[in-house]
């Protein structure tokens, strides 16, 4: 197919999913409105909602897909040159096919159920909901079979010829498997997706991969339970929130708005030794509270950053480590898209969540604020601007505004004004208010812009949420979870599984992005923490924390390359401060496990148990 009119489906795909986003928040802004103002909301509201997520997740990951490759892990892929580079990049790339075609060829089946059924207030077929799945699977195939047509054939040649053995290796284990042999599928499962990961394969597809290998070998469940798992994993209505809080996020990023917080922090504190990276953390802080994506908060704050810290003399190697070490802190502070994934598969209100996570969020940033400190004393680490406090109480007025954004996000959530989805729609609406009326800083140029990074990297996510919950059904079935949670279960004391269970959180972070690690392993190590009186709200935020501060540890952490790519520091020379500024993480993280009241204080006040 000429690239012109793959040109022409992408842009028509994008336009899709941008008006599906818009549509989804108009209906989710005027039904909480309605709800609340006249006591009357909108009946199809749901109905709708559950059709619009699937064009998001769908078409809105396919979109993603062409445009950035997928959330994945690239360093090897990027290091590798000639037949080897193409041959990795090419196996990436048909493992996504093969995972496409396994999910296409169990969909009818899968399909023709939904047919049967209906939404409960709309009347039409269920087959409106997830039609979807079947057009952004297609989608996904054919951006990837244009990927593959850019790879020199011998690489793409060599890929297909490991994949070919791959396929062999999985008829063997299925016949061994019916034959009675005694092995756990999910070892040589494991094996796969190490090397699946290593290929520059997005996440949400290894995941996939992973789910669909067990039930293949196993036959423990129809095939047409892989579609089924998929749509089951996008039910969630608390999970409309991360397209909304993602737009709110853009939203201040293309207006102008996080630049005015992030240069009031730097009037205020920039002056000193090291100024510069102490109002870096500040503005982590604080943009953290407003974007929910560790991605956009570090290319917001870094790109802000970037000028003034070039000027004078910062080395971008420290900028880039304490960014990173930011961002980890930032998983907590709400209105985190991990905590909402969190509270979407388990009981924890999001609400408490929210609150739990504001205070430990500051311990972190106190800590790296004092290592800062610490590292500035050898004189190094230059000043900023000299201090005015004419000109740092100016910039206060014009930030004010953008600062109410989180206050107005918790305070609904909180004060049982509206539920996160619902408050992410506030997020929204407000966001695009204040820069149209209040800045004047937005037009219809900008307003696109945000409205496609938002909805097409929400569609990622929500994929890596919808695969990751095949994997997770397959860890169930075959009792791994049972398993490990026996294993930390037989831990005598409270404190030693407090221990062990974050330094794997740490590990398993360190490996796989932050979202998958956390829907894998929370169901698992909740319960147990709840078991041995551990606070599962305490434990909650201990585990985000943990995995937070993985996925930005050098030299695998997926996070850590991203920081480097946005302050366009070396990735080698990078490492030794970033892992400085993580072992000052790893300390704050003890300090607020030893100290349950730091988590709980807040979201107790508020009478959240």
């Amino acid at each position: 197919m000429p690239y012109r009119s793959l040109n022409a489906i992408a842009l028509a795909n994008e336009v899709l999913v941008v008006l599906a986003i818009v549509l989804d928040l108009g209906i989710t802004f005027a039904n909480t409105i309605a709800r609340y103002g006249f006591n009357s909301g909108i009946h199809f509201a749901e109905d709708m909602s559950a059709i619009l997520i699937g064009v998001i997740t769908w078409l809105g990951s396919a979109a993603y897909f062409r445009r950035a490759g997928g959330m994945s892990y690239t360093a090897l892929v990027d290091h590798a040159g000639g037949i080897a580079g193409a041959a990795l990049r090419s196996a990436g790339l048909w493992l996504v096919l093969a995972v496409i075609a396994i999910s296409l060829s169990s969909f009818p089946q899968f399909f023709n159920r939904q047919l049967m059924q209906s939404l409960p207030v709309l009347g039409i077929s269920n087959a409106a909901v997830v039609g979807w799945q079947a057009v952004g699977l297609t989608l996904l195939g054919i951006f990837a079979i244009e990927k593959l047509a850019d790879i020199p054939w011998r690489g793409v040649a060599l890929a297909f010829g490991v994949l070919l053995v791959l396929a062999v290796g999985v008829v063997a284990l299925r016949h061994l498997y019916d034959r009675g042999a005694e092995f756990d599928p999910l070892l040589p499962i494991a094996a796969v997706m190490v090397a699946a990961f290593l290929t520059g394969a997005p996440i949400a597809v290894i995941l996939g991969l992973g789910g669909a290998l067990y039930f293949i070998i196993t036959g423990d469940a129809p095939l047409a339970a892989i579609p089924a798992a998929y749509q089951a994993g996008i039910t969630s209505f608390i999970l409309l929130a991360i397209p909304f809080f993602m737009l709110a996020g853009a939203l201040m990023e293309v207006s102008g708005l996080a630049r005015r917080m992030i240069d009031m922090v730097q009037e205020w504190i920039g002056h000193w030794a090291g100024g510069l990276l102490l109002a870096e953390v500040v503005a982590m802080y604080i943009f953290s509270g407003i974007s929910g994506s560790k991605a956009a908060d570090m290319a917001t704050v870094g790109s802000v950053m970037k000028g003034p810290m070039r000027e004078r003399g910062y080395p971008a190697t420290e900028s880039v480590a304490v960014l990173a070490a930011a961002a980890a802190m930032g998983e907590v502070i709400p209105p985190s898209l991990a905590l909402l994934i969190l509270g979407s598969i388990s009981t924890l209100s999001v609400g408490a969540l929210f609150l739990a996570g504001i205070v430990p969020a500051a311990c972190l940033a106190i800590v790296l604020m004092i290592a800062i400190v610490f590292r500035s004393r050898d004189g190094r680490m230059p000043k900023g601007p000299r201090f005015a406090l004419g000109r740092a109480l100016r910039s206060i007025p014009p930030s004010i505004p953008a600062l109410l954004l989180p206050v107005i996000v918790v305070g609904s959530i909180v004060g049982g004004v509206a539920s996160p989805t619902e408050s992410s729609s506030f997020a929204s609406v407000y966001g695009f208010l204040v820069a149209a009326i209040v800045y004047r800083s937005i037009g219809f140029g900008s307003a696109w812009i945000a409205l496609r990074e938002a909805a097409l990297t929400a569609g990622m996510i929500l994929l890596m949420v919808a695969m990751a919950n095949l994997l997770s059904q397959a860890i169930v079935i075959d009792g791994l979870g049972r398993t490990l949670a026996s294993a930390f279960g037989a831990l005598q004391s409270p404190m030693s599984f407090l221990f062990l269970s974050m330094t794997a959180m740490i590990v398993v972070g360190f490996v796989l992005e932050g979202f998958p690690a956390i829907l894998i392993s929370a169901p698992i190590l909740l319960p147990v923490a709840e078991r041995m009186g551990i606070d599962p709200l305490q434990y909650g935020i201990l585990l985000v924390m943990a995995v937070g501060i993985g996925v930005f540890l050098p030299p695998v952490g997926i996070g850590y390359y991203i920081a480097c790519a946005i302050g366009d520091a070396p990735t080698n020379k990078t490492m030794r401060p970033s892992l400085v500024y993580n072992v000052w993480l790893v300390a704050g993280l003890i300090v607020v496990m030893l100290v349950p009241a730091i988590t709980l204080a807040v979201p107790h006040a508020f009478g959240f148990r």
